[in-house]
């Protein structure tokens, strides 16, 4: 199973549809944009996926839990570091 993506990126003219590589990032505009005939235009329409958190958590469950491994619990902004 491959790693769930909070973005989805889709194509206004051919309707491709790809996966926003930074996980949790949201795309910036210039990343949203192409050179069309020598003009940079919008070509992306970046939409948010709700159901991300249930994704992330069977991702989890299926790669971690069922192989009797401990699941990452990096979160950086829940706990904060202090030095002696």
């Amino acid at each position: 199973m491959k790693k769930p993506s909070k973005y989805t990126l889709i194509h206004r003219t051919t309707k491709e549809i790809k996966p926003w590589i930074g996980y949790t990032s949201a795309p910036l505009t210039h990343e949203l944009m192409e050179y069309v005939d020598g003009v940079n235009t919008q070509v992306w329409d970046a939409y948010i996926d709700n159901r991300y958190a249930a994704k992330l958590r069977l991702y989890n469950y299926i790669t971690f839990a069922k192989r009797g491994l401990s699941v990452p619990k990096y979160k950086p902004t829940k706990e904060s570091i202090t030095l002696p």
